[in-house]
């Protein structure tokens, strides 16, 4: 096809994977994961209860 304009926002290089990324117009991408895993925030409080899950 001819006669069509992609709007191209943002270009992300993802050298692990070994590809070029490229974000279009309004799309969204995943999150990543937290810099601090979500198990650090779990607990046993003094009733021996735990304390901290989702």
């Amino acid at each position: 096809p001819t006669g069509h304009t992609v709007p191209v926002r943002e270009v992300r290089l993802a050298a692990g994977a070994g590809f070029v990324v490229i974000i279009c117009g309004e799309i969204m991408t995943m999150p990543g994961l937290p810099k601090a895993p979500s198990s650090e925030k779990i607990f046993l409080n003094e009733e021996g209860q735990i304390e901290g899950l989702f």
